[in-house]
């Protein structure tokens, strides 16, 4: 199966009861993706994730460090460096989105991933080499 990276987004309503329907709907897919070991993460996206759950949601620091420990020994984890900002920089104007989501995009590229599980199809499908998924739909 094709590897399939989960924006923040969908990984912080996996771990959000509050939000029922997504939240189900969320951590449904992500367990399936984990079963299949067709689930990719980036750094950005445990970092986006921690920020929500402490900062927004309130959750105990230790429990998301726990969240993080366990996703990390999961999943495979990928990285950028500055050839990826500069990308990044180069897909944010190009396709007119935002630099964080550039940035995502262009990690996913130089790791050969071309399928992204989000709930902002918006703004990935303008990427037309990338394939862009919502568990909503």
């Amino acid at each position: 199966m094709t590897k399939v990276l989960v924006d923040s987004n969908i990984l912080i309503y996996a771990h959000q009861k509050k939000e029922h329907d997504k939240h189900s709907k969320c951590a449904n897919r992500v367990n399936e993706l984990i079963a299949s070991d067709d689930m990719v993460l980036s750094i950005q996206n445990l970092v986006e994730f921690s920020r929500v759950l402490t900062e927004k949601a309130s959750i105990d620091n230790e429990l998301v460090r726990q969240y993080v420990f366990d996703l990390s020994e999961t999943v495979r984890i990928i990285s950028y460096n500055e050839n990826t900002v500069m990308d990044a920089l180069l897909f944010s104007k190009q396709h007119k989105i935002h630099f964080f989501d550039a940035l995502l995009a262009a990690t996913m590229q130089e790791n050969g991933i071309s399928k992204i599980l989000t709930e902002n199809l918006k703004d990935f499908k303008k990427i037309k080499w990338l394939m862009a998924e919502s568990p909503f739909e």
